[in-house]
């Protein structure tokens, strides 16, 4: 091969080197604001995409997640029944020497039957009068409310059997509060 040869393909080579790098960087003349702009186009065309197949099947999907929820609910009043309810007193109660301990359903015999519970009360010192129970639900709003007469002995432990309205459902008890009114015979 000749030098002028040489030459010419060392030329050409160059040309085409410079040619096609310009080329490749006309590709992207697009400032990065376009780009930007151009994605967010699309995800915009994404998401409307999405809430028409939502808005098509929006009602079948509402209804399964309502049904979703009213199955955790229930499950977490029988996991309250199950592990126990929140008992409260009020100071009346540790001044009266009265502790609560325990609080369960009713026990039902045969010839008696109770809708309600019964709280297992510990008396440190002889105790007469009227408890005052409050039921209220898992969302801490007041479903039932009953004043049972006590009468402790000192050191004496039984359980208190608390009768509620039929409506109160038992299973929606989520704390129970009590109040003790001492008998004016008692208080002297």
């Amino acid at each position: 091969m000749h030098l002028f040869d040489r030459r010419l393909c060392f030329a050409l080579s160059a040309i085409v080197l410079t040619i096609s790098l310009g080329s490749l960087s006309a590709c992207s003349r697009k400032t990065a604001e376009e780009k930007g702009a151009e994605l967010a186009a699309e995800k915009v065309d994404m998401v409307k995409g999405i809430g028409g197949v939502l808005e098509a099947k929006g009602s079948d999907a509402a209804e399964s997640l309502t049904t979703g929820m009213g199955s955790v609910v229930k499950g977490i009043g029988k996991g309250v029944e199950k592990s126990g309810r929140t008992i409260s007193v009020t100071p009346s109660v540790e001044t009266a020497g009265l502790k609560i301990t325990k609080l369960q359903n009713a026990t039902q015999s045969a010839d008696i039957v109770v809708h309600g519970l019964e709280a297992y009360v510990v008396a440190s010192v002889d105790a007469r009068g009227k408890m005052r129970v409050i039921a209220y639900d898992l969302l801490d709003n007041e479903i039932g409310r009953t004043k049972v007469e006590l009468l402790r002995m000192a050191d004496e432990g039984k359980y208190l059997t608390i009768p509620f309205d039929a409506q109160v459902n038992l299973e929606s008890i989520g704390r129970v509060e009590f109040d003790f009114q001492v008998e004016a015979a008692s208080a002297k």
